[in-house]
């Protein structure tokens, strides 16, 4: 079995900003932008999406083309036949603009030491982001609600093949939230390890303009 794979779910049809992924910074699509950081990291890197028009921005041999799914682990999901064979699948948002290796690294380090799912946070609080609520190095739920207490979340996941073949048969009890992460804390434990990113997430037009 290989050892770790990075993979960036990206769809063309982004529900706040219009195709976002293919939006131009310094004459580049964000989609390659992060490819191009994330590929340098040295370990297999794809791209997974339902657009053409995303796949001619990134290498052919790093580009694997999906249909529609309700979210990005669902997209990692279906390819499990292709995805399967590394011990640890890493998912890389692909509108983090300013990822770096150090962001990454606490999830590289721990590849070998969690048991299901392992996220990252920050001390930060955002009110207007994903917080998550974590005591003893596990997560106990996920929230957008400013509800004034809670790390800010990086979407940033390294899943073991296993929790992904279930995927499709965990349900959301608080769909009002809209985190698929909760939907995995209904039958798995989350790991969460400390990060830091400084950087932006490409979801508002203030991200763009910041």
């Amino acid at each position: 079995m290989k050892d770790i794979v990075f993979v960036i779910p990206a769809r063309l049809e982004s529900t706040r900003i219009k195709h976002k992924m293919l939006m131009m910074f310094d004459d580049e699509p964000l989609i390659r932008i992060v490819f191009d950081k994330v590929y340098t990291m040295g370990y297999d890197t794809f791209v997974i999406t339902d657009s053409p028009k995303i796949a001619d921005h990134i290498p052919s041999n790093n580009v694997i083309m999906s249909g529609e799914a309700e979210n990005g682990t669902a997209r990692i999901a279906s390819f499990l036949d292709f995805l399967g064979e590394y011990e640890t699948i890493i998912n890389i948002q692909g509108d983090m603009i300013d990822i770096t290796r150090d962001t990454v690294q606490p999830l590289i380090d721990r590849a070998k030491q969690f048991t299901h799912m392992i996220t990252l946070y920050t001390d930060e609080y955002e009110p207007s982001g994903v917080k998550v609520i974590h005591q003893h190095g596990k997560a106990l739920w996920f929230t957008r609600a400013p509800i004034g207490y809670g790390s800010r979340h990086i979407g940033i996941y390294a899943y073991r093949p296993q929790l992904l073949r279930s995927y499709d048969l965990l349900h959301d009890e608080y769909p009002q939230e809209n985190l698929e992460q909760n939907r995995i804390l209904g039958m798995y434990d989350i790991d969460v390890c400390r990060t830091v990113y400084d950087g932006r997430e490409i979801n508002t037009e203030q991200d763009v303009n910041g």
